[in-house]
């Protein structure tokens, strides 16, 4: 692991963290009580009166070391093919989250679910173009190397 990766890692740690944190107080704290999937006795039950903030700065670390590791394990190398790579990688990991949840628990309605889904996808999606970006900074896409390594050596790049 270079420290390159690891520094990306953090970054994009707090990234997707904030994105997520973003999402929710912005969009899907109102949504999810519109569409509730209990009593509101019952969704009291399901939040923690305090959060566990190593727990949550854990989680967070999780996240973001998995989309670092699979964006560098893709080869994407620009913000634009990290976006990819995180929309196929945010979409089956909360579908697979949020569907699973779905079938067993009484956590969230059908359209708490959808809604969770495509939101999480989103900020997965845009942490992957944000690694992608931080870990091949200053190094250049290929096309871009081959033309200043032809424009050095004299040759006509086409």
């Amino acid at each position: 692991m270079t420290a390159r990766f690891a520094i990306t890692g953090l970054l994009t740690s707090l990234v997707n963290f904030m994105l997520h944190a973003l999402t929710y107080f912005l969009l899907l704290e109102q949504f999810f009580a519109a569409h509730p999937a209990g009593t509101e006795e019952f969704r009291r039950q399901l939040v923690k009166a305090e959060m566990v903030p190593w727990a949550l700065g854990l989680s967070a670390l999780a996240f973001g070391s998995l989309i670092t590791t699979v964006v560098h394990w893709s080869g994407a190398k620009s913000w634009s093919s990290g976006l990819k790579t995180g929309a196929i990688m945010g979409t089956l990991l909360w579908a697979g989250f949020n569907f699973g949840l779905y079938g067993s628990v009484n956590n969230f309605s059908l359209a708490g679910t959808l809604a969770d889904l495509v939101s999480s996808a989103a900020c997965v999606t845009l942490s992957s173009g944000f690694a992608a970006w931080v870990l091949h900074s200053g190094r250049g896409t290929d096309a871009a190397s081959a033309r200043s390594v032809a424009a050095a050596s004299g040759v006509r790049a086409g």
